[in-house]
């Protein structure tokens, strides 16, 4: 039998899918800091290193959610559409869910 090749998952393109959502937290959550005001004396020291981590990694979740939608959805350009939308949509979630726990004691209290 001959394999579809369309819908094999491959872990590279999974990883750049990945690396591109992990990227874009990291850059948003970056200016979002840095137009941010001045932190509250309360707060510890190192509070930026949290946002910092849990962001990116939220957004490269997202990334993955995109990825496996899109090769779910992959058969006809009817659900190609669909699949960018969803997979969009559930990625635009990832990030906000990890922009809310990333910020959650500091500046969303």
């Amino acid at each position: 039998m001959k394999e579809n090749v369309s819908n094999t998952v491959t872990s590279t393109g999974l990883i750049k899918r990945m690396l591109i959502g992990g990227i874009i937290g990291l850059v948003l959550i970056s200016l979002f800091l840095i137009s941010a005001d001045d932190a509250d004396p309360t707060w510890n020291k190192l509070w930026f290193i949290k946002p910092l981590i849990i962001t990116p990694i939220a957004a490269a979740m997202g990334g993955g959610f995109h990825f496996y939608v899109d090769k779910i959805f992959n058969s006809n350009n009817c659900s190609s559409i669909l699949a960018f939308i969803l997979g969009t949509l559930g990625f635009v979630v990832a990030l906000w869910l990890g922009t809310v726990l990333g910020l959650d004691g500091t500046y969303w209290n």
